[in-house]
């Protein structure tokens, strides 16, 4: 289903300066607001936080703190990793690496530098674990309870930023994408029933859904990975239908919505992928992008294959 060709399509767009800087007018107003109210709300959402971590047994804190500070240093040894990398060899990379190519080339080093060090990770987990807990030991259970409530009150925020990231680029996802199927499609039209397809309807159910299997599933964020896992998962879940039918709704008639959906693995997939870079600061902030740059490719790619007519009609 041409689904590579669209991510590769999407890295190349994403990395555009016109995303980047819609990005940047979409997230950094966005990102100020959610700092002024939790700093407004930090003392009572800590406070909570802190009560329920007093129900954690000391030794499942423990476990979580070694992972999280585990996480924390893999993410700065893969930038640091990476840096250096460019840094020795950038006289090779410039040379034999074309400039349409460079974006690819240092997601696949990106991709490349990180499966490294998560290989080595997972072999050595006794010893990084250890000398992890060697760190926490340090700390009375009352210093260790307060940093991970902390962190899960920053957790709180943050998901509220990317949940409302989500919904304000779903409102101006027309432009930018118009002008990439100018660009790259320009035989394909906006559909004429596009005002009657509600698709912000099933995002807010969607956000409704997501604070309620947060909330379920809330003991698991003390498990090391299963915790990342789910955040991921429950990122995906937010944006899979919903920015699937935003794009769709645009160029796609209803015949061949109906099509794409039955390819629900691939939706998933595409929303799975999008919401790691949730995980990665700075980079974040073009992660709704991304995801919607990804299904208007996979889309338009699509289109012409599918065994349904096709019924286009430019719009005056």
């Amino acid at each position: 289903m041409k689904v590579m060709e669209a991510v590769l399509r999407a890295i190349r767009d994403t990395l555009s300066w016109d995303v980047v800087k819609v990005s940047l007018m979409v997230s950094v107003p966005l990102a100020l607001l959610w700092f002024g109210i939790a700093y407004v709300l930090w003392q009572p959402v800590s406070g909570i936080t802190a009560m329920v971590i007093g129900w954690i047994p000391f030794s499942i804190l423990k476990a979580n703190g070694a992972f999280l500070i585990g996480g924390f240093v893999w993410f700065q040894v893969v930038l640091i990793t990476y840096a250096v990398f460019v840094a020795v060899f950038n006289n090779l990379i410039f040379r034999y690496v074309p400039d349409q190519k460079f974006e690819s080339f240092s997601i696949v080093l990106l991709l490349l530098v990180s499966l490294g060090w998560t290989l080595f990770a997972f072999l050595n987990w006794d010893m990084v674990f250890s000398e992890v807990s060697k760190v926490l030991t340090w700390f009375p259970f009352q210093t260790l309870q307060e940093g991970v409530a902390l962190m899960l009150a920053a957790l709180f925020f943050y998901n509220l930023f990317i949940v409302s990231l989500a919904l304000v680029v779903l409102m101006v996802r027309k432009p930018f994408l118009h002008k990439l199927q100018e660009r790259d499609y320009p035989e394909v039209h906006l559909t004429d029933d596009v005002k009657k397809r509600k698709f912000f309807s099933v995002a807010l159910r969607d956000v409704v859904i997501f604070f309620l299997l947060m909330t379920l599933f809330f003991p698991l964020f003390f498990v090391p990975f299963i915790n990342m896992g789910i955040q991921i998962l429950l990122w995906a879940w937010l944006i899979r239908e919903s920015y699937f039918l935003s794009v769709a709704s645009l160029y796609g008639s209803e015949e061949e919505i109906k099509e794409l959906k039955k390819h629900n693995f691939v939706i998933w997939g595409i929303a799975f992928t999008a919401s790691m870079l949730n995980l990665i600061p700075v980079v974040n902030i073009l992660s709704p992008f991304f995801a919607l740059i990804i299904f208007f490719h996979w889309i338009m790619l699509n289109r012409p294959l599918l065994p349904v007519p096709v019924k286009e009609e430019a719009q005056k």
